[in-house]
C-alpha cells in the first residue's frame, strides 16, 4: 500500500511539473515571436473562426500587427525591469500603485478601441461570434487562474510562480 502512494506521488508530481513546463514553453515561444509571426497567426485564426474574405484579413493583420508590436514592446520593457533586479522603495510603489490604476484605465480605453475597430472591420454576424470568441476566452482564463488571482483549488496566485 504504501508504495502504491509513493508510486501516485510521483506520477502526480511529475504531471504537474510537465504542465508548468509545457506553460513556459508556450510563453517562451511567444515572447521570441516576432510581432508580424503573432499578428499571422491571430489574423489565420481568427480567418478560420469567422470566415474573413481578404479585404478583412488585411485589416485584421493591420490591427494585429500594431497590437502585437505594442505587446512585445512591454513584454521586452518588462524583462529589463526583471533583470535589475532592483527592488524599489516606498515612494516609488506608491508610485507604482497609482501608475497600475492609470494603466488599467488605458488598457480598457485600448480594449475598447479595438472592439470598436473590430466592429468596423467585421460583419453583424462575425462581430457577434467575435465577441462570444473573447467572452469564452475570458471565462477559460478565469477558470485557469480563478477571481482576483484566487486558483480554483483556494490558493492565491503568486505571480513568481513557475519561474
Amino acid at each position: 500500500m504504501k508504495k502504491l502512494a509513493l508510486i501516485l506521488t510521483i506520477l502526480v508530481s511529475c504531471s504537474v511539473f510537465a504542465q508548468q513546463d509545457g506553460r513556459q514553453d508556450r510563453m517562451k515561444k511567444m515572447m521570441e515571436a516576432s510581432p508580424e509571426e503573432m499578428a499571422d497567426i491571430q489574423t489565420k485564426r481568427l480567418t478560420l473562426a469567422l470566415v474573413l474574405d481578404d479585404k478583412q484579413q488585411k485589416a485584421i493583420y493591420d490591427l494585429e500587427l500594431a497590437a502585437a508590436k505594442e505587446r512585445k514592446a512591454h513584454w521586452q520593457e518588462r524583462a529589463e525591469q526583471m533583470k535589475n533586479g532592483e527592488k524599489p522603495g516606498e515612494e516609488e510603489r506608491a508610485a507604482m500603485r497609482e501608475a497600475r490604476k492609470d494603466r488599467y484605465a488605458a488598457m480598457l480605453d485600448k480594449q475598447i478601441a479595438h472592439q470598436e475597430k473590430m466592429q468596423k472591420i467585421l460583419n453583424e454576424e462575425q462581430f457577434d461570434q467575435w465577441r462570444k470568441m473573447k467572452a469564452k476566452q475570458k471565462q477559460r482564463m478565469s477558470m485557469r487562474d480563478g477571481k482576483d488571482g484566487e486558483r480554483p483549488d483556494g490558493r492565491r496566485r503568486n505571480h513568481h510562480e513557475g519561474k
